[in-house]
């Protein structure tokens, strides 16, 4: 056994001393530059291409494998011009010998300097690398070489000294889409990795486009599972710095962070954990994980924006807007749970802050639909509109005729969801309670709002039609047992009316922004007041007024309030072009019955209504003598002015003019009966004369 064991020492040693004596001969004796003109003319039998070797070639096979080439090209496909495809200064590639007899191959170092690509595509459609797989290959049909037995062979082993690749370049020209762009400056260095190795790696290359151009950075520490698919990327750290008309803002940097990126192809999972992105003034980060990436990917995480200036972000993407309150959009947050499938892309668990403001809840898609159910606790969005004109509105309220309608996204929208407002400012009005639910499809949209408003309730329906320029809004709006004082005050800034309110609008309306729509308003209104009054106006008081102007009189000392009582005020009317025509206006004073009709322009406030009073005789008419003698009579006025600033003219002349006549027909019909007595007298006196006389006749 001994003898044995010795002579297979004696047999492997011998191998060993002539595979080194065999290299060590390779080595002196082998110049691979004898060979360039058959690997130029291999090259041009295997690709068409022409290969140039400027430099020499070397070949080193002890102690380790060492080859090296110098500058050499290959030329462009026929078609691509004069240009050459690829060109490089120099490549080195080194193996260590030994490792390779166990079926490991170890790269001492492998290295790659000044690489020139360029990639092309022309207006056909036809790039200038298709041709590079030769015309040799096997069809489609051939049967594939029988797969070796499992266990039949070992798999190779690789390990890595060192790569790198330095001042590389990549050009990409593409006809058809008019588009050109270029990679420079492209540096690569990684060392001592492996299977299940740790190793830093370092990425550094310049990418520029007609609108844009970046420089980016990258270090991290990279473990490659080659064999088992599996790529792990820790402690990443990339930083860009970008420039250009398409760059936000013209300029600006981005920083990305993350302490694990792992994918798993084979499994079709992903990893990213502690994810930091700052880009834009915004501050990201999160965790992420994801399933099915490769055949069907879901996502599932946590993402948060920590607080930022949205008002700065608009104006990167030169999308600065002006607002009523330029204190509003100054300050923003944003945390959520990612959800993303096939079936949706969802963010649950929604926080979001602006300025005063916060919402929660959910929104997202749900296949191209807009699904959305949020809650805000108090928002003024009065603030956001763009400011009044002036003389239009007061500073610190928008104007809301200035809002265009944004006719192609509504024309598009799919939506289906509901906002819920605990408190809100819109138009003026407070609100309570609100709620807004919204349908949207094919270009017809609706929104059903509800909410407390001042004491009573507000409701009805918005439906939106867009059209090819415009779109037509139809209004349905109910309010019931509103504050009338609280709400004028705050939607028209004046406490002209007390009372509680009924109101109905059933209206129509078209335009490409809410100003054009307000001016064309048509349809029908109703509304009703009761137990309130006019402010600002003692209807009563300008009545005796004028009532003792016309007699000559000094006018009346004011007693009371400045305002008109009433029980009841009620009309109903027709919108059309923004003007409401009424018919029917009742209303109940406590010394007067009104009836009339008129008209109030919706854009201006303008007020026209002629209306009658006929005047109630009790306390409040017997209480001025100089007014009791009315009591009863009817008296015609006017109402002009505006809605905020009315005027009224009573024509006191025409109730003179009545009274007048009303005595001339008293005293016509005096006469007649005196008349008719006389007459009738006479009549008497005569007829008894007549008897007297016939009977004298018969007497005799």
């Amino acid at each position: 056994m001994g003898k044995i064991i010795k002579l297979l020492g004696i047999v492997v040693g011998a191998v060993i001393a002539l595979f080194i004596v065999a290299v060590v001969a390779v080595a002196l004796f082998f110049d691979p530059n004898d060979y360039k003109d058959q690997i130029v003319t291999a090259v041009n039998e295997a690709t068409g291409r022409e290969l140039t070797l400027e430099g020499d070639l070397e070949l080193a096979l002890f102690p380790r494998i060492a080859i090296a080439l110098g500058p050499a090209t290959i030329s462009n496909a026929p078609g691509f011009g004069a240009e050459p495809f690829a060109r490089i200064e120099t490549a080195r590639l080194q193996l260590e010998l030994f490792p390779l007899l166990a079926r490991r191959v170890e790269v001492g170092r492998a290295e790659l300097r000044g690489l020139a690509l360029n990639l092309a595509r022309d207006a056909r459609g036809a790039n200038n690398w298709q041709d590079l797989a030769g015309a040799d290959a096997a069809p489609a049909t051939e049967a594939a070489p029988a797969a070796e037995p499992a266990g039949a062979a070992e798999a190779i082993s690789l390990d890595v000294g060192a790569i790198e690749i330095a001042d590389a370049a990549v050009s990409w020209t593409d006809a058809a889409a008019g588009t050109r762009w270029q990679l420079d400056r492209f540096n690569l260095s990684a060392a001592n990795f492996g299977p299940g190795v740790v190793f830093p790696l370092a990425i550094d290359f310049a990418l520029a486009g007609a609108e844009v151009a970046v420089e980016v950075e990258a270090r991290m520490q990279a473990a490659l599972d080659i064999a088992g698919n599996r790529y792990r990327l820790e402690d990443l750290e990339v930083g860009i710095a970008g420039e250009g008309a398409a760059w936000p803002g013209g300029s600006g940097d981005v920083t990305l962070r993350s302490a694990l990126f792992d994918v798993d192809l084979d499994g079709e999972t992903v990893a990213i954990e502690q994810l930091a992105l700052d880009v834009l003034g915004l501050a990201i980060s999160g965790d992420v994980t994801g399933s099915n990436i490769v055949s069907n990917l879901a996502l599932r995480g946590t993402i948060e924006i920590a607080e930022f200036n949205p008002i700065a972000l608009l104006e990167r993407f030169d999308a600065a807007i002006e607002t009523a309150d330029p204190a509003v959009l100054r300050s923003a947050t944003v945390r959520a749970a990612l959800v993303h499938d096939a079936r949706q892309s969802m963010l649950d668990d929604l926080e979001l802050t602006l300025d005063d403001s916060r919402m929660t809840g959910r929104a997202g898609l749900q296949g191209e639909t807009l699904s959305f159910d949020i809650a805000i606790d108090s928002i003024d969005v009065d603030r956001y509109l763009p400011p009044a004109e002036e003389g239009e509105a007061s500073q610190d309220e928008g104007s809301l005729d200035e809002v265009d309608l944004p006719l192609d996204a509504l024309r598009s929208l799919s939506a289906n969801g509901q906002l819920a407002i605990a408190a809100a400012k819109f138009m003026g009005l407070s609100l309570a309670d609100a709620r807004f639910a919204l349908t949207a499809a094919n270009g017809t949209l609706r929104l059903t709002p509800q909410a407390n408003l001042y004491g009573g309730s507000y409701g009805g329906a918005i439906g939106i039609v867009v059209g090819q320029d415009s779109a037509r809004i139809d209004l349905e709006q109910n309010l019931d047992g509103v504050d009338m004082l609280a709400l004028g005050r705050d939607f028209l800034g004046s406490e002209m009316v007390s009372g509680t309110g009924r109101v109905r609008l059933d209206l129509v309306g078209n335009g490409a922004n809410l100003g054009d729509v307000r001016r064309g308003l048509d349809g029908d209104v109703a509304f009703s007041l009761t137990d309130g009054a006019w402010q600002g106006m003692d209807l009563w008081y300008e009545l005796r007024r004028a009532r003792a102007v016309l007699d000559g009189n000094p006018a009346p000392a004011r007693e009371g309030p400045r305002e008109t009582a009433f029980s009841e005020v009620s009309a109903t009317g027709v919108i059309e072009d923004a003007v409401l025509v009424n018919r029917d206006l009742r209303a109940a004073l406590p010394f007067m019955q009104v009836t009339g009709s008129g008209s109030a322009n919706l854009i201006t406030d303008a007020l026209d209504f002629d209306l009658t009073a006929r005047f109630i005789d009790g306390p409040a008419i017997q209480a001025d003598p100089a007014m009791a003698s009315l009591a009863g009579a009817e008296l015609p006025f006017t109402v002009g002015g505006t809605l905020t600033a009315p005027s009224v003219r009573p024509d006191f002349g025409a109730v003179l003019r009545s009274r007048v006549q009303s005595e001339l027909q008293e005293r016509q019909t005096e006469v007649e009966q005196e008349v008719e007595e006389r007459v009738e007298e006479r009549t008497d006196e005569l007829r008894e004369r007549l008897q007297d006389r016939v009977r004298g006749l018969f007497n005799r």
